[in-house]
């Protein structure tokens, strides 16, 4: 996973300290994010699965976590777009979304830890 905060940072006046506050709660709330998703999978509830990805999109672009935001926005419209009534149409994107999430926290940290003051 690469991680470039660039337009983050753009759309938070370059305040790093912020952004920095941003990633330490996204990374918090991830283990959450995740557990909605399943959840939703799990209860078959499409529109659930549409707003985690919605909520994990919004958390994303915030921190600039870019490949991210894209597959929970390519979730969240196949949710919302789609006829296909069976949750199973999506379980791999869901699947992908979530081996992301499990495996950002590291990359995200590390970039907190090189810019923190």
């Amino acid at each position: 996973m690469q991680y470039n905060p660039t337009e983050a940072l753009e759309r938070i006046d370059n305040d790093t300290d912020l952004l920095i506050m941003l990633i330490d709660v996204f990374i918090k709330e991830c283990p959450s994010y995740i557990g909605k998703l399943q959840t939703a999978c799990d209860r078959q509830d499409l529109n659930a699965l549409g707003d985690a990805a919605h909520n994990i999109k919004g958390a994303g672009a915030a921190v600039g976590f870019e490949q991210c935001r894209n597959l929970a926005e390519e979730l969240e419209v196949a949710c919302r777009q789609s006829g296909v009534k069976s949750i199973a149409y999506f379980e791999n994107s869901t699947a992908k979304l979530i081996a992301l999430l499990n495996t950002c926290e590291a990359p995200l940290k590390d970039w907190a830890k090189k810019n923190r003051a």
